[in-house]
């Protein structure tokens, strides 16, 4: 083959090759689309930028959020002293302090009599045994160091002593319990189940003390009369709560007064004294022993009482409402007793008849009561009475600890003078 033929050739061929290399590179694969080309704009000027926007107004700096300050919590009621064991039995101590001023007028004598004494000091001790028996003794010093007037023998002068009547038992009772509120048994020394505010434990009293006429009977049933029992008397009763608790009933026999022997016959020989109780409540149940003067809204109190007491010819009878109840910003606590004794020579005590009331009500949020109290007796052949105060009570601690500031106007029917007297009692008190 000559030289010219073979360049030929070799030409040929790398034409070939070249086109088809080119061809590689300009063909699209079957399952890709050829790039879309841009479609060339006429030339215009780039759109203005956006104006910007206004800067917001200054805001005036917010006041701070105001502080909110909680009040504190009333602290819960401070409770007895407790040692408990494994069997469900326990003993609990107590304390009672009763501080007092007073200051009293005579209805017949000028100038105020002016003291600084106890008015009740006690010791409380209770508990439960197996869980079915309460019992309960607490003691009294009454009246400590209440300064009285002894009547000098002439040509000697008149002198005041300074009380120191020594420590009393004031109640000691047991209580059996074996069907819970339905059913309790007390026996011992307690009181009677008389009207409502005779029944009223005096740690729980909603003045400075109870009303004048609750305890009219005294020493009548043949007590010292150096310690009077305060309305006290040994016995038993049957008490509980029936009607889904809306009805108390309390009925017991109690030693009462016990005659003298005869030339015949023998001392105490007559029959016991008997007393009954029942209230009807339309709200909450009082279950304790002790009525309240004031649950101080921890309760809804709506309640009517009746009450009797006899022995030989003797008689009481008794009727009564309390209303402790939650209302508006404080608690509303009011109560009137009515009632009627004759002893019909059985007992020293002629026939009469007092009504006793209180109203007051409890502004929570400063803890401070305003107290009124009325009370009124009838006497057949003597005459009548009248009290009328109040004042204020202070309850930063329940009854705890509390504060009491009452003033009270004593009118004796006919008398020259009407008695004022001032007391400021302050309470301490746990069990």
């Amino acid at each position: 083959m000559n030289v010219a033929l073979r360049w030929s050739l070799l030409a040929v061929c790398g034409l070939t090759l070249m086109t088809s290399r080119a061809q590689a590179q300009t063909t699209p694969p079957a399952d890709q689309a050829p790039p879309i080309e841009p479609i060339p704009q006429p030339d215009t000027p780039p759109p203005p930028p956006p104006a910007a926007a206004p800067e917001p107004a200054p805001m005036a700096p917010m006041a701070p959020p105001p502080v909110v300050t909680a009040a504190p919590p009333k602290p819960a009621a401070q409770g007895p002293l407790k040692i408990e064991t494994p069997n469900g039995s326990n003993i609990k101590f107590g304390l009672l302090l009763q501080p007092q001023l007073q200051s009293v007028s005579s209805p017949t004598l000028d100038g105020y009599s002016n003291n600084l004494y106890l008015r009740r000091t006690r010791i409380l001790v209770g508990g439960t045994l197996f869980g079915v028996l309460d019992y309960f003794v607490d003691t009294d010093f009454p009246n400590l160091f209440l300064a009285t007037n002894v009547m000098g023998v002439a040509p000697a002068a008149d002198t005041a002593v300074k009380a120191t009547p020594g420590m009393n038992i004031q109640d000691a009772f047991v209580t059996y319990k074996p069907m819970g509120d339905l059913f309790k048994v007390d026996a011992g020394y307690m009181l009677p189940p008389l009207a409502h505010n005779a029944v009223q434990g005096a740690t729980t009293l909603y003045s400075w003390d109870y009303f004048a006429y609750t305890f009219l009977s005294g020493n009548s049933f043949g007590a010292t009369p150096t310690l009077s029992p305060v309305g006290r008397d040994l016995g038993v009763e049957l008490r509980g709560l029936v009607l889904g608790n809306h009805l108390e009933y309390r009925v017991g026999l109690f030693q009462g007064l016990r005659v003298g022997q005869t030339a015949t016959e023998v001392a105490s020989r007559n029959m016991f004294r008997a007393t009954g109780r029942v209230q009807v409540n339309l709200l909450d149940a009082e279950t304790g022993f002790f009525y309240a003067g004031s649950y101080l809204g921890a309760k809804k109190i709506l309640s009517l009482g009746g009450a009797f007491d006899i022995q030989d010819d003797y008689r009481y009878f008794a009727g009564d409402v309390f209303v402790d109840l939650p209302l508006g910003p404080g608690v509303l606590t009011a109560q009137v007793n009515l009632a009627h004794w004759n002893g019909n020579g059985f007992v020293a005590l002629p026939e009469q008849t007092a009504v006793m009331g209180e109203a007051g009500f409890l502004i929570a949020g400063i803890q401070l009561s305003p107290i009124v109290r009325a009370e009124h007796l009838w006497v057949t052949g003597a005459n009548d009475q009248t009290r009328l105060g109040g004042g204020l009570a202070f309850f930063p601690y329940g009854h705890n600890t509390n504060l009491k500031a009452f003033y009270t106007n004593f009118k004796t029917e006919n008398a020259a003078r009407a008695v004022n007297q001032f007391n400021v009692q302050w309470q301490l008190y746990f069990f």
